[in-house]
């Protein structure tokens, strides 16, 4: 019988719980991961952090990967409490551990739970260690049921595990982020929504450290099935935040995805505010008043507001392909005040090279204090200065066939139908992004892993990205004809 290949993605694996995602196969990665560590970290005990979400059964599956850690004399920190990813990440770097593993699958439905493997610096695994510990992996996934692998602890094995609480020094961490004295008792009506994450308790400590009296909370206790929400902050994900903001009259709204590193937010009318306004309200707060100076990275599928703030307060602006890991990789070379992509992983100076929906939630709050204006008001202003924008996306199935095809037909040249609207050469970073001038664009992106064509669009209105839309429609149909 063919043994059924363990796939990594940039930030580890993911699968069913109890199809995909077992026991078993959580002890066979683990042992891959182990024999990865004692091959590269020679001549000491290598030292993993440990932590896990309030999906079903991920305290259960972390200390299964403790026990095959601590079976082969790894020593393991492993989390006392349910950890969010940033947390996890910002104790690899407090300790100086070898590795981090998380146990989530951050914003995927509730059915699914995931290995998330952070490097040293506390960031994403760079493919390079990706594509080790892969290798390590399948050599066991392929041999299992002839050598067998560590079933739990054995003799000695749970001296090699300690418990530890990351939460202390995660919330000293985030509270150095931002301006202490700013947020200090603010009035405001606060909604605070975790969608049942990672987050509920140590967010919640941390905004309650200003004294504020004024904070609503809902989704905020253990529903392993996630209340039959996505835990992802966009779209119909946020219709009960919605209604819990009006309901209560609050005047901003913070909600956070499953392991906390993606944020969502909500404007006073209850009003999606994206992260590439969130991208945009950070930015310009860090160069008007902190004054910073240095590179910002965005992916290709970022807004072009970001665009034009770095022009304004000049700024290096670097562009790069979908995909955090490529966010990290540049912040990791230096210089860099602030990173994003698209689906609401973002970064600011004076973080690790993490992204943190946490983090960015306190600096929205402590931009709307500092301002004295609601997150609608400071929207405007910035629409006034650089322009207002609407961005769309839109997912396309497709078979292998019609993916091929479309890809043959873009790699010819820019569409009639495009070149007809007004479009120009195509910009061939991850996809194929046309632009009209330098507000407006189109962006046709087939997948690399799925049958799937993502079109994105920017307009300066609307009906101006809803019509971009439409002319990426009519290309899919075209193909699918």
């Amino acid at each position: 019988m063919e043994v059924k290949k363990i796939k990594f993605g940039t930030d580890g694996w993911r699968g069913i719980i109890s199809d995909d995602f077992t026991m078993e196969r959580v002890r066979i990665v683990t042992l891959g991961v182990c024999n990865y560590l004692k091959r590269m970290v020679a001549g000491r005990k290598p030292l993993v952090v440990i932590g896990y979400d309030t999906r079903f059964m991920s305290d259960h599956f972390a200390r299964t990967a403790a026990d095959v850690f601590g079976a082969n004399d790894i020593k393991v920190l492993l989390s006392t409490e349910i950890t969010p990813t940033p947390t996890l990440s910002t104790a690899v770097v407090n300790r100086k551990a070898d590795l981090g593993i998380m146990i989530t699958a951050s914003h995927n439905p509730y059915h699914y739970n995931g290995y998330k493997i952070k490097a040293p610096f506390g960031g994403s695994a760079t493919m390079d260690i990706i594509g080790d510990v892969e290798d390590e992996v399948e050599k066991v996934n392929s041999s299992y049921g002839r050598s067998g692998i560590p079933a739990g602890e054995t003799e000695g094995g749970s001296g090699n595990i300690i418990k530890d609480s990351f939460t202390g020094e995660y919330i000293d961490h985030a509270l150095g982020q931002v301006d202490a004295d700013i947020l200090k008792g603010f009035d405001l009506k606060l909604l605070f929504e975790p969608m049942y994450g990672a987050s509920q308790e140590i967010f919640a400590e941390i905004l309650s450290s200003f004294g504020a009296k004024n904070i609503v909370e809902i989704h905020a206790e253990m529903n392993p099935g996630f209340g039959n929400l996505n835990p992802e902050p966009i779209g119909d994900n946020l219709n009960e935040a919605v209604e819990a903001l009006k309901e209560n009259k609050c005047q901003f709204g913070i909600c956070l995805d499953g392991d906390a590193d993606r944020i969502g937010a909500l404007g006073e009318d209850g009003n999606y505010i994206s992260s590439h306004h969130i991208f945009a309200m950070v930015l310009r707060d860090l160069a008007q008043r902190r004054k910073l100076k240095g590179r910002v990275i965005k992916t290709v599928t970022t807004s072009s507001i970001i665009d034009r703030i770095c022009a304004r307060f000049g700024l290096e602006l670097e562009i790069t392909p979908v995909g955090f890991k490529y966010i990290g990789e540049k912040i990791l070379e230096g210089g860099v005040i602030m990173g994003g992509e698209e689906s609401g992983g973002l970064w600011s100076y004076g973080n690790i090279p993490e992204r943190d929906g946490m983090i960015m939630g306190l600096r929205l709050l402590e931009i709307i204090c500092h301002e004295k204006k609601t997150p609608n008001q400071i929207l405007e202003d910035i629409y006034g200065e650089f322009g207002y924008f609407d961005f769309q996306r839109t997912d396309y199935g497709i078979t292998i066939q019609q993916k091929e095809k479309l890809v043959s037909i873009l790699d010819n040249g820019t569409p009639r139908i495009l070149k007809d609207a007004g479009a120009g050469e195509a910009v061939t970073i991850d996809g194929y992004k046309y632009p009209l001038d330098e507000s407006n664009w189109v962006m046709i992106r087939p997948s690399g892993t799925e049958a799937v064509v993502r079109i994105y669009s920017e307009g300066q209105s609307s009906e101006k990205s809803e019509y971009l839309q439409g002319l990426g429609k009519k290309i899919m149909d075209g193909i699918k004809g």
